[in-house]
């Protein structure tokens, strides 16, 4: 039995002093909040009487692992592994389903039902909306600026109303709201109410639900509360089994998670969170005004010291949170961030923060992006050969600058991932079949059959047997290319190569069939496609048919175009699906990785680069943020999202609501500081922050002054 000796810091002793009762635990980016909840409930655990456990609520499928393995892993070392079994790890939504298949059923809810992943749930959405268009193209239409009535911003506006109409049922559902209920009001409504379409929608994807024997997540909050409401004894029930109930990442909570843990806790109830790392409004109904509420009402325990960066690195964290609080030129967003600054570790206590030879923080502006992406290019070439053992994370602002710093560091070579919504290996899979689908679309068009080989055969190739491929082909016909005896002047074996692919492909051109899933699953089983992108294969074949009869007009070129978007396409849920159904692991392979700002919370890399710190990306003023504004609808229907809060609230909640277009801009522009913060405290010992001029550069301005007066 290896029974560990800790030394722990203030805060975190007073933290393990905790008895009963509610505790707040607001703690800043690497101040090791997992470290010390799992080690307080290994600790009372130890106190329970045999009918008691310890629940533990998180967001995450992968913070429930981690807290697992922590846990197990500590009572392992005590010799008290049988205790885990007194433990309920999970998410919220987890506790939700199980408490419906077991109880369901007096409600409604059958026990057979399955959970809609949030990919899954896009998808039934958008076959709603394409089942509606056909039915009352005008009543979509009408939202629409004459200017741009064309079938391109139909498909436009459709796609949009994908998403603001999910996350309006989100809003609804956590305020109670069933489609049932507002359908029965709504569908009276005037032709010009956004609402209206909305509650047909809502109605119509939730028939859909029912049919399916499907919830989606929102669902399952919606009817555990209900079911907790209804049966009282079970919530007592639940009270009595779960001595202590532990909430992380509680900034992430919304009404209905925080009504469930109160009416399933017995007011002995710990929430851990950053209220400054709350960047998920723009996506959930979350609000950081729960947790914040929760800390002012209780006893609270500040983790506000931290090992990850530097003291330099903390500084600048802290310098923006002072920044933002005291003197951003918008008093309405002085709020955005909690008053918290990042204390580093006291000498004699560990972990210690890093320490380097010099000052490794730096600002970079530059006259467009094209400027500013060449220098993020040779930065990080720089660091690889100055610290090649050192982890980089590059944080850029949109999917486009991804892709573009992506195939340039492809083409230069080095190794990289992508941290996004869908895993790097299925977006290349999508990429690769909508260049083999282009090519087939024009089998005798050289440029076509060049990029097919050149994007997926001999991306990492030097460039010269590139060249001689591209130069080969474009001396021929493509039919003497695919069908003749003549080949590149190759090595032997990239000669070998190209005639395994020519031969595959010349196997595809072959096959008799006119039937487009065939065809995909063909390329599939000849170019040996196995595992999850298999999977995604399949479930591409599966639905084009349906794809296709909601867009009859597709040419095979727009079905291909539609299949190598990497956002907002038909195909693009499948993706998300098959890597929520597989679980994909977000393993980091190699040292370099390239992410949104928005996916990188959680993480932390030696050397951090973020890209586009200017007024575009984290906007200061209310005329430098568009958030939800759609150029091409009706000027009075712009902001289509803040028109329907406003109509749901005045007729369903407070008729006086003030909800704007005013706000709804400052909401955006407080969570983009926040999520300038979490970009920052990913770095724990080399910081690069660049940005471009013409945008404006208020923040990188403001850092830059900073640097200048600390060195």
């Amino acid at each position: 039995m290896n029974v560990e000796k800790i030394k722990y810091r203030r805060e975190q002793k007073l933290i393990m002093q905790y008895k009963e009762g509610k505790m707040a635990i607001p703690a800043v980016p690497g101040a090791g909040k997992t470290f010390i909840l799992t080690r307080l409930a290994s600790e009372l655990v130890e106190k329970l009487d045999e009918s008691e456990e310890i629940l533990i609520l998180t967001y995450m499928n992968s913070s429930v692992n981690n807290f697992k393995y922590r846990i197990m892993e500590l009572l392992e070392k005590k010799g008290k592994y049988s205790l885990f079994k007194r433990f309920q790890i999970k998410t919220i939504h987890k506790l939700g389903a199980d408490l419906l298949r077991e109880d369901g059923e007096e409600i409604g809810v059958p026990d057979t039902f399955q959970t809609v992943t949030e990919a899954n749930k896009y998808y039934l959405m958008s076959l709603v909306i394409m089942e509606y268009r056909r039915e009352n193209p005008k009543d979509l239409d009408y939202f629409l600026d004459k200017k741009y009535n064309g079938k391109g911003f139909q498909i436009k506006w459709d796609r949009e109303l994908i998403n603001i109409t999910l996350r309006m049922i989100g809003v609804m559902k956590n305020q109670g709201m069933t489609s049932k209920k507002l359908y029965s009001k709504s569908k009276k409504y005037r032709r010009d109410s956004l609402l209206r379409i909305v509650g047909e929608l809502f109605y119509r994807y939730d028939k859909k639900c029912k049919k399916d024997g499907i919830l989606d997540y929102d669902d399952i909050l919606f009817f555990t509360y209900k079911l907790l409401k209804k049966k009282p004894n079970l919530a007592i029930e639940l009270k009595n089994k779960y001595k202590y109930i532990f909430e992380d990442e509680a900034q992430d909570s919304n009404i209905l998670q925080n009504k469930i843990i109160n009416l399933i806790s017995n007011g002995n109830l710990v929430k851990v969170g950053d209220p400054n790392q709350s960047i998920l409004g723009t996506f959930t109904s979350s609000s950081p005004e729960l947790f914040k509420n929760f800390i002012k009402s209780n006893k609270k325990v500040e983790m506000f010291t931290a090992g990850r960066s530097t003291k330099e690195i903390i500084e600048i964290a802290n310098f923006l949170v002072e920044t933002v609080t005291n003197r951003h030129p918008l008093e309405e967003v002085r709020g955005a961030l909690y008053p918290q600054l990042i204390k580093p570790v006291l000498e004699g206590e560990t972990p210690t923060n890093p320490k380097i030879d010099s000052y490794g923080i730096k600002t970079m502006k530059f006259l467009g992006w094209e400027e500013e992406k060449n220098k993020v290019i040779t930065g990080i070439e720089r660091f690889i050969k100055k610290y090649p053992e050192k982890k980089i994370g590059v944080l850029l602002p949109t999917n486009y600058k991804i892709d573009e710093i992506a195939r340039i560091l492809r083409k230069k070579q080095i190794k990289f991932q992508i941290l996004s919504d869908i895993p790097e290996t299925l977006l290349e899979l999508m990429n690769f079949l909508g260049d083999f689908l282009e090519y087939l679309a024009r089998p005798f068009d050289t440029r076509k059959l060049i990029k097919l080989l050149e994007d997926n055969f001999f991306t990492y190739e030097n460039s010269q047997v590139r060249l001689k491929i591209s130069t080969f082909i474009r001396s021929r016909l493509v039919e003497d290319i695919i069908y003749g005896k003549e080949t590149p002047d190759l090595d032997d074996e990239n000669l070998k190569k190209y005639k395994s692919i020519l031969k595959k492909i010349r196997a595809v051109l072959d096959l008799n069939s006119n039937s487009l899933e065939k065809i995909v699953i063909f390329i599939g089983e000849i170019f040996e496609i196995h595992g999850e992108k298999r999977l995604l294969l399949e479930k591409i074949s599966y639905d084009l048919k349906k794809i296709l009869k909601y867009n009859p007009k597709w040419s095979l070129l727009e079905l291909a175009s539609n299949l190598k978007e990497a956002k907002n396409s038909e195909f693009t849920y499948m993706a998300k699906a098959v890597e929520e159904e597989c679980v994909l692991q977000k393993k980091e392979n190699f040292n370099l990785t390239l992410s949104s700002y928005h996916r990188s919370k959680g993480m932390e890399w030696d050397f951090v680069y973020l890209v586009g710190v200017d007024n575009k990306t984290f906007p200061v003023y209310l005329n430098e943020t568009n958030y939800g504004h759609y150029y091409f609808l009706k000027k009075e229907y712009e902001y289509p999202e803040v028109f329907i809060k406003r109509e749901f609230e005045r007729e369903f909640i407070d008729r006086n609501t003030k909800i704007s277009i005013t706000q709804n801009k400052l909401e955006k522009i407080s969570e983009n500081i926040r999520l300038l913060y979490v970009g920052i405290t990913r770095a724990k010992e080399y910081l690069i922050l660049s940005g471009n001029v013409e945008n404006g550069t208020y923040y990188l301005g403001e850092i830059e002054k900073f640097i200048k007066s600390r060195k």
